[in-house]
């Protein structure tokens, strides 16, 4: 698994994934970050009358390895919003539309991953592709695509075979690969939720992972977050407005 413990989910998506949308790489993105404990997800009961029901909102802060965190720049457009003020609290569906925003276009957001450390000796630019963010693999990035895909194929297979949900394996393979757990083939991805609970579990134990992995505390559920990212803004209250702290217009404050 040495690849997929070192390149980010939006890093395999572009090396492996010919059709890529943006979405996609900013839902692949955010989880990272939460299983990196870079961000967390919390939520908040708030009733705005005594006779009115009681609402939750889920909201997004700094996690507890972010003022460490080395952030690549597709990374950036949801933690730039957090600065170094670690205080800041935003409601999760005004981040979506911030990233979106921040993201610009799938050619910007692309253009920024294929310059990242890691995948920059994989893609060539001449002059007109410069121009208009197109990009060629190099003869180094065929090969490390190809390798690429032989590992989550491998570790697809690996991980379908497995039906107990207290598997201490699939359990330590989601601690390593983190988010990139979700592109693995022949998933299923109702196991996968059962052990993320015991993985949250284990995590809490120890309070965090030295210099990694782990969605401490953040309920994660692929499918929540899918549905935001994919419509594009999150829904109904939150996404109008600039900003998005807790305690501001439209954010789900008093």
């Amino acid at each position: 698994m040495n690849y997929l413990s070192q390149l980010t989910p939006a890093e395999i998506l572009i090396l492996t994934k010919d059709n890529v949308t943006q979405q996609e790489i900013l839902k692949i993105t955010f989880i990272d970050l939460l299983f990196k404990n870079v961000l967390k997800v919390f939520e908040v009961q708030r009733q705005a009358h005594i006779k009115e029901e009681v609402r939750v909102y889920k909201y997004v802060g700094t996690g507890q390895n972010y003022s460490n965190y080395n952030s690549l720049n597709h990374e950036r457009v949801f933690l730039s919003t957090f600065g170094m003020d670690n205080s800041i609290e935003i409601l999760f569906q005004n981040l979506v539309k911030i990233g979106y925003q921040k993201s610009r276009t799938l050619s910007d957001l692309k253009n920024d991953i294929i310059k990242t450390p890691t995948l920059k000796k994989c893609f060539t630019q001449n002059i007109f592709q410069k121009i208009f963010y197109g990009y060629s693999f190099t003869e180094y990035g065929m090969i490390l695509k190809k390798k690429v895909q032989k590992e989550i194929e491998e570790l697809g297979n690996e991980l379908s075979g497995i039906n107990d949900i207290d598997n201490q394996k699939a359990i330590e393979l989601i601690k390593v690969i983190g988010a990139n757990i979700f592109l693995l083939i022949n998933v299923d991805y109702e196991l996968l939720q059962q052990i993320d609970k015991d993985l949250g579990v284990e995590l809490n134990k120890n309070n965090s992972i030295d210099g990694g992995s782990g969605c401490i505390g953040c309920s994660l559920s692929f499918d929540d977050y899918s549905i935001s990212f994919d419509s594009g803004c999150g829904g109904d209250s939150g996404c109008g407005g600039n900003g998005g702290c807790s305690g501001c217009g439209g954010c789900g404050g008093d």
